[in-house]
């Protein structure tokens, strides 16, 4: 009985069991057919990156890194839009777009291929999260050119689950939905669910009566004060999730033991480098994740610096899989703001915010630098709790003896929160470097 327990954990228990020895074989060679394809495919790496298809010919991976170069977003962000593509512009089904933390989007394209091989790795980080073909799926991420929504939605169709493609509809409408359709799971970005659990309090909802048993949240870091507070909550687990359009959305997420994220590493092949130097790093190791897709063939990417700081571990899970484990992201490269040579981490700002939960939800909050008449000043938003506007302060004050700076502060307004369900929060917005 206990076996058969066991084998309804996997979607697809032969690759996500596979012995190490194996995926990194499986992993050189697939790297050898990507090169190869590239070189011969691609504009981008054929004219700017030099790339040949001699340069598939490396016996290892750290041979590998040697000869292949990174890939930036700056790279993506210079390009003529079909430069990166592979395929005969015929071939392309589908386009999507960054969810916007730059000033422009970077487009990733697909073909019919694409997205069928996607479906098919994508559904185990689903399944493994608690989605099964019985459940009832809220999708909450939009189902515009972010890809969040609709990849994802093929993804947990593989699956054979019900999906319900709320998009970015209003708070109440998505409470009256989780209700009216017996929804079971649901994904957002991670900021959303304290903002939808503060509109269920003031209306006087109960989230644990719901039956949600599965929450995933994606699209940027979390605190574990800010996992339990959701979980409390919404009576349910919440699980991480990891991913990014240029590879793929999904690409990563945590299982039931929560000790890190599976990241697919037999669809994209990971690795950590020091951010600064570009040196690739050990197994344990913290720096930046890099990734180079396996099974793409419209918009493939060899050695993309993600931005995102982690460390991997290829030691096996209690869980039973063998998949390698990248550590919830802490932080993006980019996640620090300058300010009156104050350097400002967003760790900190949401260590003093959590602090003042009395008065704020530390959990929504975007710091906002402007230039005024030549002088610069930080906004900070948040939402107030019940006593906060009244204290605002008593906030300022703290927040300025910590930070060494004065700052206004003033509460979101409605249309800035209804905007959170479509994105992520971007934390730190520097309005200095928009020239006119």
């Amino acid at each position: 009985m206990h076996s058969e327990k066991k084998e309804l954990t996997f979607f697809d228990k032969q690759k996500e069991t596979i012995p190490t020895e194996e995926l990194k074989r499986l992993q050189l060679a697939k790297l050898k057919e990507t090169v190869t394809f590239v070189a011969d495919t691609s504009a981008l790496y054929r004219k700017k990156k030099k790339l040949l298809k001699n340069d598939a010919k490396f016996h290892s991976f750290d041979d590998f890194s040697a000869k292949i170069p990174f890939t930036t977003k700056e790279d993506l962000l210079k390009s003529e839009i079909y430069e990166n593509l592979c395929v005969d512009k015929k071939d392309i089904i589908e386009v999507h777009f960054s969810s916007g933390t730059s000033a422009r989007p970077v487009h990733s394209f697909l073909t019919k291929k694409d997205i069928r091989e996607a479906n098919a790795y994508l559904a185990r980080t689903w399944y493994m999260q608690g989605i099964r073909a019985e459940s009832t799926f809220g999708m909450l991420a939009s189902y515009g050119l972010f890809s969040a929504g609709l990849l994802n939605h093929y993804a947990i169709q593989e699956i054979g689950a019900f999906v319900v493609p709320i998009g970015g509809s209003s708070p109440l409408k998505i409470l009256d939905i989780f209700r009216n359709f017996s929804v079971d799971s649901c994904a957002a970005v991670a900021s959303y669910y304290p903002y939808l659990i503060a509109v269920a309090k003031e209306n006087a909802i109960r989230l644990d009566g719901l039956g949600i048993h599965s929450i995933i949240a994606g699209g940027e870091p979390f605190s574990e004060d800010e996992r339990c507070y959701i979980e409390k909550e919404f009576g349910a687990t919440m699980y991480s999730q990891y991913g990014l359009c240029e590879i793929n959305t999904g690409l990563a997420g945590e299982c039931g033991e929560k000790n890190g994220l599976h990241i697919l590493a037999d669809y994209a092949y990971p690795e950590i480098v020091n951010a600064a130097t570009g040196e690739s790093l050990a197994e344990n190791e913290e720096g930046e994740l890099v990734l180079t897709t396996l099974h793409k063939e419209a918009s493939p990417l060899l050695r993309y610096r993600t931005g995102d700081i982690t460390s991997i571990t290829y030691e096996p899970c209690r869980c039973g899989r063998t998949m390698p484990r990248i550590a919830p992201i802490k932080r993006r490269v980019t996640d620090v703001l300058f300010y009156k040579g104050v350097k400002i981490e967003k760790e900190y700002v949401a260590k003093l915010l959590a602090d003042l939960k009395k008065y704020v939800n530390a959990y929504i909050w975007q710091m906002e630098v402007n230039s005024l008449g030549g002088r610069d000043e930080v906004l900070l938003k948040v939402v107030f709790e019940k006593e906060g506007e009244k204290n605002s302060d008593h906030i300022g004050e703290s927040l300025r003896n910590s930070l060494g700076f004065k700052l206004k502060i003033r509460a979101f307004t409605m249309e800035e929160l209804n905007q959170l369900g479509n994105s992520k929060l971007k934390n730190f917005v520097d309005k200095r470097k928009i020239s006119t």
